[in-house]
């Protein structure tokens, strides 16, 4: 039987800090991904900013939208570097578009990933070593 790309969960608890804008997964979230044709799980404990949108953008593109479950998903893959780059960026894009995220959006994100993601996924490259 051929497994449908997305969420098992509909919701995630997670800390909401009272000041800063990192949050931490207090429940697991499991995406099923064709790119990778397999399931992958954030585990609980995980840091997230959500999206790592500037702040003028965020009106166009809320961090606590339909993506955030996306956004949660790609700030896991990089920091653990379970995939690589392009690949991480790819689940995220086949993530939104699960959640019902309009294609000029996820194509903004993407573009906006494939021109400053690096510094974030270098930097998460050089902590792991």
């Amino acid at each position: 039987m051929k497994k449908i790309v997305g969420f098992d969960e509909e919701t995630i608890d997670l800390t909401v800090p009272i000041t800063g804008d990192i949050r931490t997964t207090k429940s697991e979230l499991t995406f099923y991904s064709s790119v990778t044709n397999s399931s992958i799980l954030v585990p609980i404990g995980i840091k997230t900013d959500l999206g790592s949108i500037p702040q003028f953008l965020q009106s166009i593109f809320p961090k606590d939208g339909k993506a955030m479950f996306g956004y949660i998903l790609h700030d896991y893959l990089y920091k653990t570097g379970m995939c690589d780059r392009t690949t991480s960026d790819d689940i995220l894009a086949e993530a939104m578009e699960s959640l019902g995220v309009s294609k000029w959006r996820v194509k903004s994100v993407r573009l906006g990933l494939r021109l400053g993601g690096w510094k974030a996924y270098n930097k998460y490259k050089k902590e792991r070593k």
